[in-house]
């Protein structure tokens, strides 16, 4: 039988943490999945629960005159009704799971999870975002790519919780995102690519592309960006992400499948970008 802990404040929890180990437990949606063992959930869920849903200090979305600030607790469907967020922000996240989840399924829990279906994870890299660690004896502060070490995989210790994450404030042209599910309002991604960029007149000064659901962690090609950016070769971009994924066929759909779509996609994509489109 689970025993778990509801700690009145931050303080208690990380205290609780530092003494022995917790399940920590928000919107519950990624932990029910291993709890029953559904979909083929391949982690069990076995351990004490620490809840943290009411406490306040984690929950809130901030706006500095350069970043955005998402606390932990924040809900995905929040991320979508927040009047701060710009809409290529808020668009991904209105396209997760299912309106019923994104009531309660949180930002934080979707990054500390580390499946390799997150949905949160391959916007909030090609934004080059940043995660605040905490525990009891301070914080440290990892750019995601840093944290994120694998499937299921984090740098995260067991006393730390994620306290929230800081998205650098840039103003895009435009971006283009595109979700492959089961269904339209599937749960798990077969693939989801994520473009934003930034134009001057009809020349490319910015641009980020994330692949996700394709390898373990999200493809970005930070150095074949600004190749892209230098000579406008799509075909080259192409060929440097055929060489970068690294899929297995699985439940929700084969290799070929999601690298030739994807690539289809994000040459339409890159070609209407290229040529003017917003």
């Amino acid at each position: 039988m689970l025993n778990h802990i509801r700690p009145k404040n931050v303080t208690e929890l990380l205290e609780a943490l530092d003494k022995q180990y917790y399940h920590v437990f928000a919107g519950g949606t990624d932990l029910m999945i291993r709890k029953r063992q559904w979909q083929g959930a391949e982690r069990k869920f076995d351990k004490d629960i620490a809840f943290i849903s009411h406490l306040d200090e984690l929950n809130g979305i901030e706006e500095t005159t350069d970043s955005y600030i998402i606390k932990t607790l924040v809900t995905q469907a929040e991320m979508t009704k927040s009047d701060i967020l710009p809409e290529y922000l808020k668009t991904p996240f209105s396209q997760m799971a299912n309106i019923a989840i994104r009531n309660i399924a949180t930002v934080g829990g979707n990054v500390v999870n580390a499946a390799t279906v997150g949905d949160s994870i391959p916007v909030l890299m090609a934004l080059d975002a940043k995660l605040v660690l905490k525990n009891i004896y301070g914080e440290r502060t990892l750019e995601i790519d840093e944290f994120i070490q694998g499937k299921y995989k984090t740098v995260k210790k067991d006393n730390e919780i994620l306290e929230k994450i800081i998205i650098p404030k840039v103003e895009f042209d435009g971006y283009r995102y595109k979700k492959l599910g089961q269904r339209k309002a599937g749960i798990l991604s077969k693939l989801s690519i994520f473009i934003v960029y930034k134009k001057d007149n009809d020349d490319l000064t910015d641009i980020r592309i994330a692949i996700g659901a394709v390898n373990e962690i999200p493809i970005r090609l930070k150095e074949e960006e600004k190749k892209l950016i230098e000579t406008k070769d799509i075909n080259r971009y192409l060929d440097k992400l055929s060489s970068a994924i690294n899929s297995k066929d699985d439940n929700r759909s084969t290799k070929n499948y999601r690298e030739q779509i994807s690539k289809r996609l994000v040459r339409k994509y890159l070609e209407e970008i290229m040529q003017g489109g917003i």
